[in-house]
């Protein structure tokens, strides 16, 4: 079964950010892009799917990155931006763990964070305000998350196809 979250999720194709935006709201519109194309390769798929490891010898699922993602939120926009604590929920090594038994949770992790770190960088300045937690500009912190989300997207994308067994676009 699909988790619920998914479920209640508008996974639709979105379209690609207007280019004539100004460049910080280019930078956050594609981070959003990113996100929700990130996001959409989990559709179709169980609990099960989302978690198992379907190109061996590969220890890699969509929800491994689901979980790696959850992490690269955090340590580079809501603590990297934000500061306090750092907290790395999943240790040193987030992409192999994960069951069919914890992707609710697991997702519920992914979009708190997510949504934790909308917050910080709607309360930032400007793009070059650094960040309270690793220092960096918060410009040079949007272009590493989208970069983060495009890589780990298409490597969600070919674990999907390969957890559904058939190309289902």
């Amino acid at each position: 079964m699909i988790p619920v979250r998914l479920r209640t999720m508008d996974l639709t194709p979105a379209d690609q950010p207007d280019p004539s935006l100004e460049p910080r709201a280019l930078l956050e519109a594609w981070l959003r892009y990113q996100r929700h194309e990130f996001v959409r390769k989990m559709r179709d798929l169980t609990s099960g799917q989302l978690a198992e490891w379907s190109v061996p010898p590969l220890e890699l699922s969509v929800l491994g990155l689901v979980r790696h993602m959850t992490q690269m939120n955090h340590v580079y926009l809501s603590w990297g931006l934000g500061g306090g604590e750092q907290v790395l929920a999943y240790g040193d090594d987030d992409y192999p763990g994960g069951s069919a038994d914890t992707v609710d949770e697991d997702l519920d992790r992914y979009f708190a964070e997510v949504d934790k770190a909308q917050q910080i960088v709607g309360g930032m300045d400007s793009l070059d305000a650094p960040g309270l937690g690793h220092g960096r500009p918060l410009g040079a912190t949007l272009l590493k998350m989208i970069d983060e989300y495009a890589l780990h997207a298409g490597q969600a994308h070919m674990l999907r196809f390969a957890a559904l067994g058939e190309l289902r676009r």
